[in-house]
């Protein structure tokens, strides 16, 4: 009995940190393409887009993009925005050009880069998601909140500069297949131009959330240079308490 006891106790503390890890690997991987945009926009002297479209499903995936942002701005006869064109055929593998040479010039096409995006077969993502607008993800983050993970209580989101900025409408992540959620990047300052952010949390293997898990969140404010990024480990195998990393 003790020794099952003491497997179950091991089992369950392997089970929490593959589940913090993940979180932490997200917000990284995140990060990372959020950092990528704003470099890309300082090496070219151009505003870049960072977009976003898709969910969290094999049939609409997420995918996270950047490149130049005159391309945010266009599409196609048919309404679908060249991002969305470019983005699915990089994926795709296939070769430039990934739309008429002669509605954008290749060398803008080929700015666009794809640096996340959803997949059945990661690892980490079957830990982790992103929650997007979908109608398949409305109350992922409340339920993953639980009882004791709100981040209200922190001071900058309770009376400071980010007071109001998990309103929904803000989300950068909108669950849409056919249209995009961007950001511009300012080819000068790096400064985005609005504000947004991006939520995280942990989900079990039906893919739902579990209450009081790890959590995660980015946050980009309008005018500003800085990616904020705000994890807790979770009430369940933490503190629960939130904290920037």
């Amino acid at each position: 009995m003790a020794i099952v006891a003491i497997l179950a106790v091991g089992s369950s503390l392997m089970m929490g940190n593959r589940q913090s890890g993940a979180v932490r690997a997200t917000l990284d991987e995140l990060e990372g393409v959020i950092s990528n945009a704003q470099q890309a926009a300082m090496a070219s002297g151009r505003d870049v887009a960072l977009v976003s479209w898709g969910a969290w499903n094999g049939e609409n995936p997420l995918r996270i993009a950047y490149g130049d942002a005159t391309l945010a701005l266009e599409g196609d006869s048919g309404g679908t925005p060249y991002f969305i064109t470019i983005g699915d055929k990089l994926l795709e593998g296939d070769t430039p050009p990934y739309i008429a040479e002669t509605v954008s010039p290749l060398e803008i096409q080929q700015t666009v880069v794809v640096g996340y995006h959803y997949s059945a077969s990661d690892g980490v993502q079957r830990r982790a998601c992103v929650v997007t607008a979908d109608a398949g993800d409305i109350g992922k983050w409340e339920k993953a909140q639980g009882e004791k993970n709100h981040i209200d209580a922190v001071p900058l989101f309770e009376t400071g500069d980010m007071q109001g900025v998990l309103d929904s409408k803000n989300g950068f992540c909108k669950g849409e297949s056919n249209s995009i959620s961007q950001v511009l990047v300012n080819g000068y300052t790096k400064r985005f131009s609005r504000t947004v952010f991006i939520k995280v949390v942990t989900i079990g293997s039906g893919g739902q959330a579990l209450p009081n898990g790890p959590m995660g969140l980015i946050v980009l404010m309008q005018n500003g240079a800085s990616i904020f990024k705000f994890y807790n480990p979770g009430a369940e195998g933490g503190d629960g308490k939130w904290r920037r990393i």
